[in-house]
């Protein structure tokens, strides 16, 4: 406790000279540099992200969305992908995320990429201001944010729009959880609000677990446990909004119907060997990579990590080790913890399950705790090298070391090669000389690093200079740079020559399918044979074969688009998931069904429904361009209804049925008299019919869900599902005008609770404490200084 009277100034004051404090500027200009580097060409719409999720499901959903905002629209479906698919709630879309609005101020590319290049430039701010409010000095705390946000499970969160959100907001929420107070209270239930927007539920829910650390740690269990309970509560109802809208949509998707499945989370989970990856940034080859830089050991990487590697610097590593067995126990086991989870939640997969109701797939996730925990004992451990000879004397041992090892593979490389490929054949040997030779380069040059890096620091920490040993984890974080890849938006602005042709047959964008997107794969063998180097090339080919991105940002729709995020109707789920073992008449029937006028294939069908259009070779393997005989029209009249209770049936009911004008397959018996419908307007949220005739049911192309709701002349009219997954109306006989929408009203009910939650949270995070009544753990009077304070520390 202070003595009466007794000013506590927040952040701690660590005194800094001119000198140190100007090193600490050239240092984070130097990463601002690195940034920049990367990002100014991305924020000018000049180059993009593109690896993994940032174009299979982000840039769809975000083109979407973009769209719609520009009518004014938040809406509950996405048309254009699988027939429907849930939007409002995704939370792969953010669809109440503020940063849309960039969406209406800038070019699509430039909105797109200034998302993934501002959080990223947060997230090492945020954890060096976390840094800060536990007490670290200037120097330290730069070197924290440099570790959390140029480490490796950072720049693999560059591949999720939704992860990087909350990544980049969760060091200000316990930031807050550490100030406590009413402003500390304030501050991180706007920064959890902001982060729960982001839409990545499952992270948020385990960055609790630090947030709980972050304040009991601070300020004891009772008042600790009220601050994190506040904090989360805040954060809930300023989103609000997305976590109604998620409850909304989950009960009729897969991921909210069915969860996740034991083996889902064993693939998922974190192989022990991995955790070399600590040491050597890719021991397995990179990860992203094609040819004889990318993964070598199959075995562990099977296929693209969530994660890409653990890496998190050597220096960085070594400050961590420094404190982790000696001080902040608390923070280590927490480390700790994310990796065992991650390693073990495979072997949990049904508790896992059970416990998150099947939302949970991915153990990986449990990296978050080790990623957000590591760069703070980092911190903490620069301090600790500066005062203590034995901690420095270990990295010098370990960079001799690295350096007598990369020595002695230099050495043993042709020994090794030789022995690699002498079980080969002379035609496999050349490629396997180039993988072997490649992946032992790599080995020796991260040795050199390491070795260098260790003693560097070692003589950095023992003369003072933290901002040189920041620095220098910086240099070793660079090894990183194939994670930060980028292309080129050039080759995606325009539609590509098929799309064009099909444009001018049909009037308008078509709906395609493209073999590519099935999930699971029909062809086991890859698509194109890609040159050595990063997938880039990939994603052109794919956009030259009509593929997502940047297909839809030209108008392109994708009726059987594959189930990606576990949050597709189950119906359609159940339509799609058996297609790969189905004939390819039955492959076209649905897509007739589904209203695909096009479809790309790498195979030749044996369909009369399927027309050869146009044929091209994309590195070295043969694409068809067909045409879908006799797509179903947005509405039509089925002249006769099969009732077929169970979907397993129905689906086979379906396929019998012959022409799907002439009949359609209903969950229960229906009479069915000549009638006809007209499509008057057309929304995502919103369909205008005119039916005429004696009564039955009207069928939709869209995904059926529980939550349209149509009506004729203010009576509400049945809503069911037509041929396995679409939607149908039962309409009274006579003539009427049918609506069938999504109602929007608990959307605007939590926006209204959220606006005043916000607000008030603006009130106290801006308002100034009475002096004299500060409690303890309040910030000081001065405010929130802690970004300042990384270069200039407050006064006293």
């Amino acid at each position: 406790m202070r003595a009466a009277g007794q000013k506590l100034y927040w952040p701690p004051v660590h005194p800094v000279s001119t000198s140190e404090r100007r090193a600490l500027c050239a240092v984070l200009a130097l990463a601002l540099v690195l940034w920049a580097w990367v990002c100014l060409p991305a924020i000018a719409g000049q180059r993009t992200f593109f690896l993994r999720d940032v174009f299979t499901t982000h840039l769809p959903l975000k083109a979407f969305g973009a769209r719609e905002l520009a009518h004014g629209r938040i809406p509950a479906v996405n048309p254009s992908w699988g027939l429907g698919q849930p939007f409002r709630g995704n939370p792969n879309a953010l669809p109440y995320y503020p940063g849309n609005l960039l969406y209406l101020a800038l070019p699509f590319w430039s909105a797109f990429n200034l998302h993934y290049a501002v959080h990223w430039l947060l997230a090492l701010f945020a954890m060096a201001a976390l840094a800060r409010g536990l007490g670290q000095s200037p120097a330290s705390a730069l070197l924290a944010g440099i570790t959390y946000a140029g480490s490796g499970w950072m720049l693999s969160a560059l591949s999720f729009y939704n992860l990087l959100t909350v990544a980049a907001w969760w060091p200000l929420v316990l930031l807050g959880a550490v100030r406590g107070g009413r402003r500390g209270i304030a501050l991180g239930g706007i920064a959890c609000g902001l982060a729960l927007f982001g839409g990545e539920p499952v992270a948020a829910a385990i960055g609790l677990l630090p947030l709980a650390l972050a304040a009991v740690s601070r300020h004891g269990l009772r008042r600790g446990t009220a601050t994190a309970a506040l904090i989360a509560a805040l954060g809930a109802v300023i989103a609000l909004p997305q976590l109604v809208a998620l409850l909304e949509i989950l009960p009729a998707t897969v991921r909210g119907a069915s969860g996740m499945t034991a083996e889902q989370a064993a693939d998922y989970a974190l192989p022990a060997v991995r955790l070399l990856e600590l040491v050597i940034p890719f021991p397995f080859g990179r990860p992203t990579w094609i040819g004889p830089a990318g993964v070598w050991a199959v075995s562990v990487l099977p296929a693209v990590p969530l994660f890409l590697t653990l890496f998190p610097g050597t220096v960085g590593l070594w400050l961590a080790l420094a404190v982790a067995l000696r001080r902040h126990r608390a923070w280590t086991a927490l480390a700790a913890t994310g990796l065992a989870l991650a390693i073990l939640g495979g072997g949990w997969g049904p508790a896992l399950a059970r416990l998150s109701f099947g939302l949970f797939r991915f153990p990986a996730k449990f990296l978050f705790l080790f990623a957000l925990s590591l760069p703070l004992l980092a911190g903490w451990g620069l301090d600790q090298a500066i005062a203590s000879r034995s901690c420095r004397r270990v990295a010098t041992v370990f960079g001799v070391l690295g350096w007598v090892l990369a020595a002695l593979l230099l050495l043993a490389r042709p020994t090794l090669l030789v022995a690699a490929t002498a079980s080969l054949t002379t035609a496999a040997r050349p490629a396997a000389l180039a993988l072997v030779s490649t992946q032992l380069t790599a080995w020796i040059a991260t040795c050199i690093v390491a070795g260098t890096a260790f003693l560097a620091a070692a003589w950095a920490a023992a003369r003072g200079k933290g901002a040189l040993v920041a620095a220098l984890q910086l240099a070793t974080l660079v090894q990183l740079y194939p994670l930060v890849a980028t292309d080129a938006t050039a080759p995606y602005r325009h539609p590509a020559p098929w799309q064009e042709r099909l444009q001018a047959n049909f009037g308008h964008p078509p709906a395609v399918f493209n073999e590519l997107l099935v999930a699971p794969h029909w062809r086991p063998e890859p698509p194109y044979h890609l040159p050595p180097g990063p997938h880039a090339v990939a994603e052109r080919l794919k956009a030259s074969d009509l593929g997502p991105a940047p297909g839809v940002l030209h108008g392109m729709t994708y009726p059987l688009a594959p189930d990606l995020e576990g949050l597709q109707t189950l119906a359609l789920h159940d339509l799609l998931a058996p297609l790969p073992k189905r004939s390819w008449a039955e492959r076209a029937l649905w897509m007739r069904l589904t209203g695909v006028e096009a479809a790309v294939l790498f195979e030749a069908p044996e369909t009369a429904d399927l027309t050869l259009l146009d044929r091209a070779e994309r590195a070295a393997v043969p694409s068809g361009l067909y045409q879908v005989r006799a797509p179903l029209p947005p509405v039509w009249w089925p002249h006769r209804l099969l009732p077929t209770a169970p979907r397993a049936a129905a689906r086979e009911a379906v396929v019998n049925a012959g022409d799907p004008l002439e009949a359609a397959v209903v969950p229960r018996p229906l009479l069915q008299t000549p009638g006809q419908v007209r499509l008057l307007a057309e929304t995502p949220d919103r369909i205008d019919l005119e039916v005429d005739g004696g009564g039955g049911v009207a069928a939709i192309r869209r995904a059926w869900l529980p939550l349209y709701r149509a009506e004729a002349e203010g009576r509400p009219l049945p809503t069911l599902p037509v041929d396995l997954a679409l939607l149908g109306v039962e309409v009274p006989p006579g003539r009427h005008r049918v609506v069938v929408s999504i109602p929007a009203w608990p959307e605007w009910l939590a926006t209204a609770l959220a606006l005043a939650g916000f607000l008030g949270a603006l009130y106290a995070l801006r308002s100034k404490p009475n002096q004299g009544s500060q409690e303890e753990g309040d910030p000081a009077p001065q405010g929130f200084s802690d970004l300042q304070s990384l270069v200039r520390p407050p006064r006293s």
